[in-house]
């Protein structure tokens, strides 16, 4: 099945399986990624998680994972740990919003069966709650 896209007016096939598309940053993911091959602008990034997609039961939290874990050096542990020094530097209005924004998406991490929902992500999410029950009252003024 076709579909044209509004923007641009641009056919482009549908398919069953998720396809990651690196905007920025190209030649740092073709050096950590020899696997990968050529990593080319046009061309989706062919990621274990999305390999796997169709054989196993692959998330969208599965395929952030990989990218956060490429990207990073070192590879993190937990590649959705909080950098709570990020939030600490911002405003309340910025805190408010980003808190709020990163309770939704653990949230829904911790809400499915996923080798990510950990300890860590809900010790994360009571520190963002109170942060952002903190910071709630910026947004009023």
């Amino acid at each position: 099945a076709w579909y044209r896209t509004q923007s641009t007016g641009a056919a482009m096939r549908r398919t069953v399986r998720p396809f990651v598309w690196v905007r920025t940053g190209h030649s740092r993911l073709a050096e950590r990624c020899e696997m990968y091959g050529t990593i080319d602008r046009d061309s989706p990034i062919d990621l274990n998680s999305i390999t796997r997609y169709m054989v196993d039961d692959i998330s969208i939290w599965d395929i952030i994972a990989e990218l956060v874990l490429l990207t990073t050096e070192p590879p993190p542990a937990n590649p959705f740990d909080i950098d709570h020094t990020y939030l600490d530097n911002q405003s309340s209005d910025v805190q408010a919003l980003t808190t709020g924004s990163l309770l939704h998406s653990l949230n829904a991490l911790m809400s499915m069966d996923s080798v990510w929902a950990t300890a860590d992500i809900l010790r994360d999410i009571k520190h963002l709650a109170l942060r952002h029950v903190h910071t709630l009252p910026s947004l009023e003024s």
